[in-house]
């Protein structure tokens, strides 16, 4: 019984933390400056359409 529990404790759990990264990626890469964007071969307009994604949307 508490390992199906913990199972579906964790399972509940899995996209929460996904979600969670996914917003501070889109955070941290929306306050890289243009010349790093560049530098690593982004362009501004794709910085700015990645970032306007609500958290849940791969």
């Amino acid at each position: 019984m508490t390992r199906v529990l913990l199972w579906a404790f964790f399972a509940a759990a899995a996209p929460l933390v996904l979600w969670q990264h996914r917003l501070r990626e889109r955070n941290a890469l929306e306050r890289l400056p243009d010349y790093i964007l560049r530098d690593i071969g982004l362009h501004p307009a794709e910085v700015r359409e990645e970032t306007r994604k609500p958290f849940w949307r791969a």
